[in-house]
């Protein structure tokens, strides 16, 4: 007995796991970033959260060029 989905469901189907995929690996990226940068302004007492906010920008700028590189390919 077949799912009854056809050809482009499944392919919408693939399509929208991938895409999915990307959003959780991205927020991950920011979580983790965000937990690593304010445990390193508290260990080094910055006044403002300097290496939060770079570290954020890092890996997103990095996870931004490795998305670019898979998209084209």
């Amino acid at each position: 007995m077949t799912s009854g989905k056809t050809p482009k469901d499944k392919k919408r189907y693939r399509a929208a796991l991938q895409y999915s995929g990307m959003a959780v690996q991205f927020f991950g990226i920011i979580a983790i970033s965000a937990w690593g940068g304010q445990k390193l302004d508290a260990y080094f007492d910055t006044p403002k959260p300097f290496i939060t906010i770079f570290l954020i920008l890092f890996f997103s700028t990095g996870y931004f060029i490795k998305l670019y590189k898979d998209l084209t390919q």
